[in-house]
């Protein structure tokens, strides 16, 4: 174990080193917002970090990572109150299978780097979006993915926040945690989520959050690939989605807006854009 986690500890230290010399192009910049609200203890915190972790690990994760034109980068940070916000792993530029695999060791032992506070999900949204100040390289897409289990404490500075970023050409996506609020996701497509092919998944509690976190992880990193595809069977919602959830054993819905729902047990909800204003 001591060996193991000594490991962890040097691949971390070895992150900046690693991506200093990533100048050229890649397909995304991803900053994954994890809420460490006081709503969020311990063992949901684990399931958010472990979660991703195995999100990380998934083949189709792995190849969609591989597939991407220069890579990804992505960096995590942890958000609650306004003055509440940590960066809980820096950028790492990732490329191959096994990068991610390291990586994602790295990740399911990310400390919590702050114990609670409130739900500011615009101060959330604004740290994360900091961090593209020191991105690697440059990305054809930048992509804020806020995970949170509650409404915001701020509406208007949550909309000020939003609208901001979006007319920066920033996409948000959601992660809505039904665990309290089965009504969580239709706020995130109210108030939180915005930009070109901006989507959120729902998990139905903690416990799922691996595999909402896999479904999500893959659309934002193949979305675009895949709407390029050559494969003309499918339908333009079905091309959207990870093989395993394009079947026809998987449950499929079409609501009068045109607005797609699966559920796998989570359900991801994808329009072909959200207003930048609000």
């Amino acid at each position: 174990m001591l060996i193991r986690f000594l490991l962890l500890f040097s691949f971390t230290l070895l992150l900046p080193a690693s991506i200093a010399g990533t100048e050229d192009q890649m397909e995304l910049h991803l900053v994954l917002a994890f809420d460490v609200s006081a709503s969020v203890n311990d063992a949901e915190f684990d399931l958010q970090r472990t979660g991703t972790a195995e999100a990380l690990r998934d083949s189709s994760v792995v190849a969609a990572i591989e597939q991407a034109p220069g890579g990804v980068a992505i960096a995590i940070v942890q958000w609650s109150s306004i003055t509440q916000q940590a960066v809980g792993l820096d950028w790492v530029h990732l490329s191959d299978a096994d990068g991610v695999a390291n990586y994602a060791d790295v990740v399911h032992v990310m400390p919590r780097r702050l114990p609670g506070g409130g739900t500011m999900i615009h101060a959330g949204l604004d740290f994360a979006a900091s961090m593209f100040e020191t991105a690697p390289g440059t990305a054809r897409r930048r992509v804020i993915d806020l995970a949170a289990n509650g409404q915001t404490d701020d509406t208007d500075k949550l909309r000020e926040s939003r609208n901001r970023l979006l007319r920066d050409g920033v996409v948000i996506n959601g992660l809505a945690i039904e665990e309290d609020d089965r009504g969580l996701t239709s706020y995130f497509y109210a108030k939180i989520i915005g930009g070109a092919g901006a989507f959120a998944v729902t998990a139905d509690d903690f416990p799922v959050f691996a595999q909402a976190m896999k479904i999500k992880l893959h659309r934002e990193i193949a979305g675009s690939t895949l709407s390029n595809a050559p494969d003309r069977t499918r339908s333009a919602a079905q091309a959207s989605m990870p093989p395993s959830l394009s079947s026809p054993a998987s449950s499929i819905r079409r609501s009068k807006s045109g607005t797609v729902t699966w559920r796998l047990p989570s359900r991801c909800i994808t329009p072909s854009f959200l207003s930048a204003e609000i």
